[in-house]
């Protein structure tokens, strides 16, 4: 990564480069002043050729300047340069952005399809209610009742209303399928 700065006005003024790699700074900063060489040797050409920045063509050109090259003349300011830094950065870390929303959406989802396993569908009977579950399975109120509650409600759109006793034979078929132990924090 390098770090550059310049100001020109009317042919005259400074630049300023450094350039770093794995968190460390391995040359600089470097002023303009400390040049007096051909153009390609003052500090931003220097700078992004350590970073082997490879130009576009520059053919017929008197000179070959690397920083205009790449493109990087476009920025006036140091607040478009922190925007084009802070683009060329989230384009580097695109892919790792899109695994961590693809995953959060993941886990958003198994969350919701684990709280809908739960919930009780509105306007939709059950052969018995909360109480009776609760007495027929020997448990007390908790995720265990709503889940089996869904169950009844699930087996009623499919097979149309069920008598108690049908209802109560199903739902201990059921239960005993379930993990019934408590679930650790």
């Amino acid at each position: 990564m390098a770090c550059v700065e310049a100001d020109f006005h009317g042919g005259e003024g400074y630049q300023v480069a450094a350039v770093w790699r794995n968190g460390a700074m391995v040359w600089g900063p470097v002023h303009t002043r400390d040049f007096d060489g051909p153009r390609e040797d003052w500090p931003i050409n220097a700078a992004l050729a350590l970073l082997d920045v490879a130009p576009g063509g520059t053919e017929g050109a008197e000179h070959r300047d690397l920083f205009l090259d790449v493109g990087l003349g476009r920025e006036q300011d140091m607040h478009g340069w922190r925007s084009a830094g802070r683009a060329a950065r989230w384009a580097a870390t695109y892919d790792q952005w899109c695994r961590e929303q693809s995953a959060e959406h993941e886990r958003k989802a198994r969350a919701a399809a684990e709280f809908e396993k739960y919930r009780r569908l509105p306007n939709v009977p059950a052969a018995l209610d909360g109480t009776a579950i609760m007495r027929l399975l020997g448990a007390p109120p908790g995720p265990l009742i709503g889940a089996a509650t869904r169950h009844l409600q699930d087996l009623h759109l499919e097979h149309g209303p069920l008598s108690r006793e049908e209802a109560a034979t199903r739902l201990r078929s059921w239960a005993a399928q379930q993990d019934t132990r408590p679930r650790g924090r």
